[in-house]
């Protein structure tokens, strides 16, 4: 089984340039998912048309609805119109074809899944994590590892360092988290799924973390580097 490594960024902050400039010099791709009328980001904080074009010609975009409202808050037919809405408002900024998909918020049930393939994506990520298995539904990626503390993860930990106490307490920081779930991938195999906020990042001051991870998962020749639309085979545009 190949080591895959694939990284996936929310929301469509103006750090993702910052983040973009990160990932860009280390040589690794990412997926940037963009709500471009998100109702969470102040308008002076998103990323404009014309940023959102420069970053279009170096990382794959992907549609995470218009206004980044819950799926599950909505009636099914405003989720259809968010979705497709916002793949519509997206690929008329970019000017590019958009197949893959991010739930906002991880939220999503069974009957929003038709709507996403109905608007003519072709994968969707969810904010699953701990997974370092081959994809095994299109329209349900899981993740590895999200950049920031999760306390709600700690108690899976013992299960991802064999029950070694200080293996465990050291997993609880995400980098080293992140780091040995890695290694784990390069020696066996299997698909390593680093995603995040870049204003999370910035808000828990931890973008010195996010560079050394970035720096050990980087450069290795029997990695291969992909999009998440690469993850799915026929899901480029």
């Amino acid at each position: 089984m190949i080591a895959i490594v694939t990284t996936s960024w929310d929301d469509g902050h103006v750090l993702d340039d910052r983040l973009a400039g990160m990932l860009a010099a280390r040589g690794l791709p990412g997926t940037f998912y963009v709500a471009p009328d998100n109702v969470e980001i102040d308008a002076r904080d998103r990323l404009g048309p014309a940023a959102l074009r420069e970053l279009a010609t170096r990382f794959e975009l992907g549609g995470h609805t218009r206004t980044h409202r819950r799926l599950t808050s909505l009636t099914r037919e405003q989720a259809s119109a968010e979705i497709g809405d916002g793949k519509a408002r997206l690929e008329d900024i970019i000017q590019t074809t958009v197949t893959s998909f991010c739930y906002p918020g991880g939220c999503y049930r069974a009957e929003h899944v038709p709507l996403v393939q109905r608007a003519g994506f072709r994968c969707a990520r969810t904010v699953r994590r701990l997974s370092t298995g081959p994809v095994a539904d299109p329209f349900s990626m899981r993740t590895t590892v999200q950049a920031r503390p999760h306390v709600r993860d700690w108690p899976r930990l013992p299960a991802v360092t064999s029950g070694r106490p200080v293996a465990t307490m050291r997993c609880t920081n995400w980098s080293a988290l992140a780091v040995l779930l890695f290694d784990r991938v390069l020696a066996d195999g299997g698909v390593f799924h680093l995603w995040g906020h870049s204003w999370e990042v910035d808000r828990f001051g931890h973008w010195d973390r996010l560079a050394r991870v970035l720096d050990h998962i980087a450069g290795h020749p029997r990695v291969s580097y992909l999009t998440n639309a690469e993850l799915i085979p026929g899901a480029q545009p």
